[in-house]
C-alpha cells in the first residue's frame, strides 16, 4: 500500500480564501485531503504499520499546538508547482520528523535530505497571478491543536487521492 505518516489539518475558512484567491491552471487540495506530511512513506506492506507506529510513537512529543502562517511555492516563486501554508516556528515538527526519518532508516527508508513544514493547498499547472496572493504572504491561517500522528494510506484514482487511516498515534 502507498503510505505517508501525517498531521492532519482542519480546513480552516482562510485556506478556502486562499484557494479561492488563486487565479490561473491548479488543483485546489480537497479539504478531507488537507494535511501536514512527516514522511512520505511510498509502497509499504501491511504487516509493517505496527512496526513503523511503533518508531511513530517513539518520537510523539507532547500535545502542542501549531499556528499556520504564510504561504510559500514549490520550488520556487519563480517556478511554482505547489501553493503552500507554513508552520510558523516548526521546530516541534521537524523535531519530530527528523525522529522518524532517523528511526525509519532501520528499515530501509531514505533520510529526508530537508524539511520544510508545510500544508500543501494547491498543485499548479500552469502560470497563477501572483498578485492576488500579495494578502496571504504573512496571514496567520489558524491554530492547530495537535494530539495526533497518523499513517495514512494514499490510494490514487482519477478523481484524486483517497484517504484512509491505518494506524492513529496519539500523543
Amino acid at each position: 500500500m502507498r503510505a505517508f505518516i501525517a498531521i492532519e489539518v482542519p480546513y480552516f475558512k482562510s485556506i478556502e480564501k486562499l484557494q479561492s484567491a488563486i487565479e490561473g491552471k491548479f488543483k485546489a487540495v480537497e479539504p478531507e485531503n488537507i494535511h501536514l506530511t512527516l514522511k512520505f512513506l511510498g509502497e509499504i506492506r501491511e504487516g509493517d504499520v505496527d512496526k513503523i507506529a511503533s518508531f511513530v510513537g517513539s518520537c510523539k512529543p507532547e500535545k502542542f499546538t501549531m499556528r499556520l502562517k504564510g504561504i510559500g511555492f514549490f520550488p520556487n516563486e519563480n517556478y511554482i508547482k505547489v501553493v503552500w501554508i507554513g508552520v510558523e516556528d516548526g521546530k516541534i515538527v521537524s523535531d519530530v520528523m527528523k525522529c522518524i526519518d532517523s528511526r525509519l532508516t532501520t528499515m530501509g527508508f531514505k533520510k529526508e535530505r530537508s524539511y520544510v513544514p508545510h500544508i500543501t493547498v494547491a498543485r499548479v499547472k500552469g502560470r497563477i497571478d501572483m498578485d492576488k496572493l500579495q494578502p496571504f504572504k504573512n496571514m496567520v491561517f489558524g491554530d492547530v491543536d495537535v494530539d495526533k500522528i497518523k499513517i495514512k494510506k494514499s490510494t490514487l484514482t482519477q478523481d484524486g487521492p483517497i484517504y484512509e487511516d491505518v494506524a492513529v498515534i496519539s500523543l
